[in-house]
């Protein structure tokens, strides 16, 4: 688990270090999240393995789920 999140903060440090956006970083974020589960998922045949979501996708449905202000 350590391994995970230390890959992460490794490619915002250096995705930032590199001056890339706000949204970049959060964008090499997720894919590195959704790398990490789909290799979980090869690992463990047991596992049941969601369809592999784009980040764009991610953000729409996170804006229709959001509250309006």
């Amino acid at each position: 688990m350590v391994d995970k999140f230390s890959g992460v903060l490794c490619l915002i440090i250096i995705a930032m270090t590199a001056g890339c956006s706000s949204d970049m970083a959060k964008r090499t974020a997720y894919e590195t999240m959704q790398n990490v589960r789909q290799q979980e998922c090869l690992k463990n045949p047991a596992m049941e393995c969601g369809k592999r979501e784009s980040y764009d996708d991610y953000q729409r449905q996170r804006k229709t789920l959001e509250p309006s202000q």
